[in-house]
C-alpha cells in the first residue's frame, strides 16, 4: 500500500534532515524563555507546506501550533509536540555545538532531535509524502505541537480547554518513543504525574565566616535535616498521606509487564551500578519502575561550590525535588500535604516553591488502537514491546479523556535526551516515518 508514498520518503529523507537541522538551529529553550515564537512560526510554516490548514494559538506562555487536514474519512489520526528543547549546558560536554546539528557515523546530532524535533519532524514529512504525490489521505489528521513541554505544559491547558473537539480522535501519537538498549522498538500508553517545588530556607542576613558556625544557625543543615524527613533508608516516603490515593497496577498492567524485559544486567553497566535501589529486581523491580511514585532530590545549592576551599557559613540553601506520581495522585494534594508536614515537624520556616505539576494518565492496554499501531510497527519494525506507562511525565492527562494515545518514535538507547551530544540513527528516522504512514494504513480499516 501507498508504494508512491513509500518511495518519496526514501528519495527525499536528506531534505527531511535538512528541514529538520534548520528547527534544530534555533535554540528554542523554553526554561529561558528563548526563540519560542520564531520556532512556532518555523512549525506552522512545515504544516502548512505539508498541505495541512494551520493555526497559532497565543497563550500566556509560549504559542501552541495546530494543523488538521480533514478528508471526510472514518477515522482521526492526532499527533502531539512539542518543539521547545532543554537547555544544552553544560555545553564543554558536547562532541559539537548543540545547535549546529551535524551527522555523523549514521547518526544525527543536536540539541532537541531525539525529543522532540526529530519526531516532529518526521511526522511532517510522512503527511507531506501524501500531498507531494498527490495519494489521498484515508483518515483524517490533526497536530498540536506546543512550546513549553519541556517546563511541565504550563499553558497548554489555555488552549486544550478551549478546544476540547480539536483535541478528541480516534487515537494519537504521542511526542516520544524509540529503541530499547536490544534495538527493539518500544511503545509507552501512559506517563506519570509531576509535582516539582523548590524549598528555601534563610537563616542570616548574609553569608559570614565559617568559625561563627559554635554561635550561628545554618541554613545548610536546617534544610538537610528538613530533607531527612521526607524519606527513610529503604525509601519509603514518609509524608503523611502522600500514597493514600494512589491506585495500584491492574491486573492487565501486571500480566503485560510479566512479559517485559527490562535487561536489568545491561542497565547495571551502564549505569556502573552493583544492584537497583533496595536490591529490586524481576518483578519488584518491575513494579516499581511502572508502578511507584517517587520523591528525588534534583539539586542542593548553599555556600560556595567553586575551586578550592572558602571557609563560610552560609546564610541561605535550597533544594529542588520532583515527585513523579501515578493514577489516583494529584500535585495539588500532595503540595498541601508537603506544606503540612514540613509544619508539623518544626520547619514553617522552609519556604516551598510549587513550580509545576500535573497528575498522570494512561491508555488502557487493551484498547484496539494500541492493536493498530503494533500492526503498523510489525510492518516496519518488527517486534514492538508495549510498556503499560512510562517513569517520565508530560502532560497526557489533557488529552487521555479525548483520545486513546500511544508513544512511539525515532530515537533509541543512545538518544541522550536531556544530556549533551542527543542524537538519532538516520535510519530510524527513515523507518519511523515509514511507521506512521503503516499507522495511517492500519487505522484506516480499523
Amino acid at each position: 500500500m501507498f508504494e508512491a508514498v513509500a518511495q518519496f520518503i526514501d528519495d527525499n529523507v536528506n531534505h527531511s534532515i535538512e528541514a529538520l537541522k534548520k528547527l534544530v538551529r534555533i535554540p528554542t529553550v523554553a526554561a529561558k524563555g528563548e526563540g519560542l515564537n520564531e520556532t512556532a512560526e518555523l512549525v506552522e510554516k512545515m504544516l502548512q507546506d505539508a498541505g495541512l490548514q494551520t493555526k497559532i494559538h497565543q497563550t500566556t506562555g509560549a504559542p501552541v501550533v495546530t494543523g488538521w487536514l480533514n478528508v471526510s474519512a472514518k477515522r482521526t489520526l492526532l499527533f502531539y509536540d512539542h518543539y521547545d528543547v532543554q537547555p544544552a549546558e553544560p555545553l564543554e560536554l558536547w562532541d559539537s555545538p548543540p545547535f549546529e546539528p551535524e551527522i555523523r557515523e549514521g547518526r544525527l546530532w543536536g540539541r532537541g532531535v531525539a525529543d522532540n524535533k526529530g519526531d516532529a519532524t518526521s511526522r511532517i514529512w510522512a503527511i507531506k509524502a501524501f500531498k507531494e504525490t498527490s495519494t489521498k489521505l484515508p483518515v483524517n489528521i490533526k497536530f498540536v505541537i506546543e512550546g513549553e513541554e519541556e517546563i511541565g505544559s504550563l499553558h497548554l491547558p489555555e488552549y486544550t480547554e478551549k478546544n476540547t473537539d480539536f483535541i478528541t480522535a480516534d487515537g494519537g501519537i504521542w511526542e516520544f518513543g524509540g529503541a530499547g538498549v536490544d534495538g527493539v522498538q518500544e511503545a509507552w500508553l501512559g506517563l506519570k504525574g509531576i509535582f516539582f517545588v523548590e524549598l528555601e530556607v534563610e537563616r542570616l542576613s548574609r553569608n559570614v565566616h565559617s568559625s561563627l558556625a559554635c554561635t550561628l544557625p545554618s541554613a545548610a543543615y536546617r534544610l538537610v535535616w528538613a530533607l531527612n524527613t521526607f524519606r527513610d533508608e529503604n525509601s519509603r516516603i514518609l509524608i503523611d498521606g502522600f500514597y493514600d490515593n494512589m491506585q495500584p497496577l491492574t491486573q492487565a498492567e501486571l500480566e503485560a509487564i510479566e512479559k517485559v524485559d527490562l535487561h536489568e544486567e545491561e542497565f547495571k553497566d551502564i549505569y556502573q551500578i552493583d544492584e537497583y535501589l533496595n536490591g529490586l529486581s524481576g518483578m519488584e523491580l518491575k513494579k516499581a519502575y511502572y508502578g511507584n511514585p517517587t520523591c528525588n532530590i534534583c539539586g542542593i545549592t548553599s555556600g560556595y561550590q567553586g575551586k578550592g576551599s572558602m571557609t563560610v557559613l552560609p546564610s541561605k540553601a535550597s533544594v529542588k525535588i520532583d515527585f513523579r506520581l501515578v493514577e489516583g495522585m494529584h500535585p495539588d494534594d500532595i503540595h498541601k500535604k508537603l506544606r503540612k508536614h514540613l509544619d508539623d515537624h518544626g520547619f514553617t520556616d522552609v519556604r516551598v516553591t510549587y513550580f509545576e505539576g500535573y497528575p498522570a494518565a494512561k491508555t488502557p492496554i487493551d484498547h484496539p488502537f494500541v492493536k493498530v499501531v503494533e500492526a503498523a510497527n510489525r510492518r516496519v519494525f518488527g517486534d514492538l514491546i508495549i510498556h503499560p506507562t512510562s517513569p517520565g511525565s508530560g502532560p497526557l492527562y489533557l488529552f487521555n479523556k479525548h483520545v486513546p494515545m500511544v508513544s512511539v518514535g525515532c530515537s533509541d538507547h543512545l538518544g541522550k535526551a536531556h544530556s549533551p551530544n542527543e542524537s538519532i540513527s538516520v535510519e530510524n528516522y527513515r523507518k519511523a516515518m515509514h511507521r506512521i504512514v503503516a499507522i495511517i494504513d492500519e487505522m484506516s480499516r480499523w
